[in-house]
């Protein structure tokens, strides 16, 4: 099953989630702006798949996705893009670039997502990128970053999840393994990975290898100050009193619970003028 399977889309059924993002983020963009999202950009775009979701949803959307890797992005073109109608494909534009080097045309939101932004390792770099981003926004336009920690999020383990995989009847269901590999408590250098395992116990190992830096709350938002962006707050889970288990729904607070692990999603406005 591992050489019929193709990590792409065993990454998409078990990382990825377009409804629910786009639902989120474009709600919030209303909630925050008072307007329609309908110019979105997705930076480390990787397969497009977001992108791709978003302009199907509505006539007057349009996407950009920015990502360095082409055979990645061709990976979306032929997987993703093709399944949209000739309409939908003139709405969506892919870009071969570097995100710190892409600025035109100025969109509405930003998304920087799947902690994609942390392969900057140093303060210098993630600024530019903030900085470029701030100037590729629209006025009282936003950037979203999601952001991870707690505790045990400097732990070196394993996590395994079983992914459902009906549509697929040569693969069927898989494991997913998030695989936090190395951590350097001086640095925040880590190396994660992402394995699959199949039902006849084959297996794909570091399917994906990511280089990051864990990036903390404080250090994002002071640099975010420092590219020029304005009224920068946290979205934070909630928590069901009852089971003490995450809502999955998101609110402004202005501070969070020292959990185990969390995930939260940073936002900047670029300023109206």
């Amino acid at each position: 099953m591992a050489d019929l399977a193709d990590t792409h889309d065993l990454y998409q059924k078990s990382v990825q989630s377009p409804d629910n993002d786009m639902e989120f983020l474009s709600d919030y963009f209303k909630g925050y702006t008072g307007k329609v999202l309908r110019q979105f950009r997705e930076d480390f775009c990787g397969t497009a798949y977001l992108s791709a979701y978003f302009v199907a949803q509505h006539a007057k959307n349009q996407a950009i996705g920015v990502d360095l890797d082409w055979p990645t992005l061709n990976w979306g073109i032929k997987h993703n893009v093709s399944s949209l109608t000739p309409e939908q494909q003139q709405r969506l534009s892919l870009v071969n670039a570097n995100v710190l080097d892409v600025q035109q045309p100025r969109m509405q939101m930003i998304a920087a997502l799947n902690f994609s932004y942390m392969v900057f390792h140093d303060r210098p770099t993630l600024l530019q990128y903030l900085t470029n981003a701030r100037e590729s926004i629209q006025p009282g336009g936003v950037i979203v970053m999601d952001v991870w920690g707690g505790s045990e999020s400097q732990v070196l383990q394993e996590e395994a999840r079983e992914i459902e995989n009906s549509d697929d009847a040569q693969i069927g269901d898989f494991i997913f393994t998030w695989d936090q590999d190395t951590f350097d408590p001086f640095t925040h250098f880590y190396t994660t990975r992402i394995h699959f395992s199949f039902t006849d116990d084959s297996e794909i190992r570091d399917a994906f290898v990511y280089n990051w830096r864990l990036w903390t709350i404080p250090e994002v938002t002071e640099l975010m100050t420092e590219a020029g962006f304005q009224d920068i707050h946290v979205l934070w889970e909630g928590t069901d009193p009852d089971t003490k288990e995450g809502t999955a729904t998101y609110e402004r607070v202005d501070k969070g619970d020292a959990d185990l692990a969390w995930i939260a999603y940073i936002v900047g406005q670029n300023p109206s003028g």
